[in-house]
């Protein structure tokens, strides 16, 4: 959870280090490998060829022959059955047959959501253009007054009116403000409950840095902490506890840290899973990752160990399998995949990988040069459905 910033200004953020690689010096991160990253991102499937872009469905036919521009390892992904493209035609959203939909008059356009998406109108300064929502038909449906906003959730978006802290709040689909916004932060709605840091102004003490974001006052003299809260969709507090940072509710726990450490919280607010862990993520077919003495595992909703923490790096379980990466004997990285058990859900290892999504996930069958890579999409057997060639 961060400033919500115009939605240029960051397009996306790693959320883990399976799927980037740090670019020295400094901070940054890019993807090694195009992957389904959104949970809500249709079932299609990105593929290259003889230099443009396509995509299979989940059995692994082509959906939707290779005719547009290869663009980065960010986004293009189908959303309420719509993609977004930018290319020589201008910005577009077009169906999984590659017929051109919509044409938005705005500045700029995000992926939709909830059958709405977020879209800028320009205001001849960039730091004064405006960010409200659009419809199928391209109309603005809320009006462009938000200096930033985040994607529909749960039937709310969380805006901000001038992009300072404390003027964050949540909109329904007419632009009605439900939460006010005079919050420091906030994440999205899951599960009908978002973290937020109620009190403020606050302000993040370690900008630029790669770690989660951590809040102070922003005067010295303020008599507030910047703690964390959950609140529902009135806006209420669901309990009177507070954490240094918060993570979005599923299956019914949400990861907090206090203390340095990281545990659950359940939806009372109440601690659930003591705080013990060095990293928490959100739990996933009932299981969560964590890092205890320096390696990767997995709990279930008791918070006990299931899979032991000896893995350098994973993610979490979808389709029945996590993705893990380890150094083999020779220190080099390698990716495999493991069920439930920790054990190998099948041999193959690779050198670049990425997690199940709709039961197919992308790997790298080759090593470098990227410029002959050898990708393929395998379903959860291991079995290849779709190869091809990166030029």
């Amino acid at each position: 959870m961060r400033r919500i910033l115009p939605l240029w200004t960051i397009l996306f953020v790693a959320v883990g280090l399976l799927l980037v690689i740090r670019d020295a010096p400094g901070c940054s991160w890019r993807y090694q490998i195009w992957a389904l990253r959104s949970p809500s991102a249709d079932p299609l499937f990105r593929f290259e060829r003889d230099g443009k872009i396509g995509y299979i469905d989940a059995r692994g036919a082509i959906a939707m022959p290779p005719t547009l521009p290869v663009g980065g390892m960010f986004g293009g992904e189908f959303h309420d059955g719509l993609l977004l493209v930018r290319d020589s035609l201008g910005q577009r959203f077009i169906d999984k047959f590659g017929a051109t939909v919509l044409r938005p008059d705005a500045l700029m356009a995000n992926d939709f959501s909830e059958g709405l998406a977020a879209a800028a109108q320009e205001s001849g300064n960039p730091r004064r253009d405006k960010w409200g929502f659009i419809d199928r038909t391209g109309r603005f449906v809320v009006e462009p007054k938000f200096r930033g906003v985040s994607s529909f959730s749960e039937g709310l978006a969380r805006v901000s009116v001038d992009g300072e802290f404390g003027s964050t709040g949540y909109i329904d689909k007419f632009g009605n403000f439900v939460i006010p916004p005079r919050l420091s932060t906030g994440s999205s709605f899951h599960e009908g409950l978002a973290a937020v840091i109620l009190d403020g102004p606050c302000r993040i003490i370690n900008g630029g840095s790669c770690s989660r974001a951590e809040y102070r006052p922003a005067t010295p003299s303020a008599n507030y902490d910047c703690k964390f809260s959950f609140i529902d969709k009135t806006g209420r507090p669901i309990s009177d506890l507070r954490f240094d940072d918060a993570s979005d509710f599923s299956e019914g726990l949400a990861p907090v840290r206090l203390r340095g450490k990281w545990g659950y919280v359940d939806k009372s607010g109440r601690i659930a899973i003591e705080p013990q862990f060095e990293v928490a993520s959100a739990f996933s077919e009932g299981l969560a990752s964590v890092r205890s003495e320096g390696g990767y595992g997995f709990i279930d909703h008791s918070g006990g160990f299931v899979i032991r923490p000896s893995f350098k790096f994973v993610e979490c379980f979808s389709d029945g399998r996590a993705l893990v990466y380890e150094l083999d004997e020779n220190k080099a990285e390698v990716y495999h995949f493991i069920d439930r058990t920790g054990a190998p859900a099948f041999p193959a290892v690779y050198t670049i990988a990425a997690s199940f999504r709709h039961g197919l996930a992308p790997v790298v069958l080759d090593g470098p040069p990227r410029s002959a890579r050898q990708l393929a999409w395998i379903n959860t057997a291991g079995q290849i459905v779709f190869r091809f060639s990166e030029k």
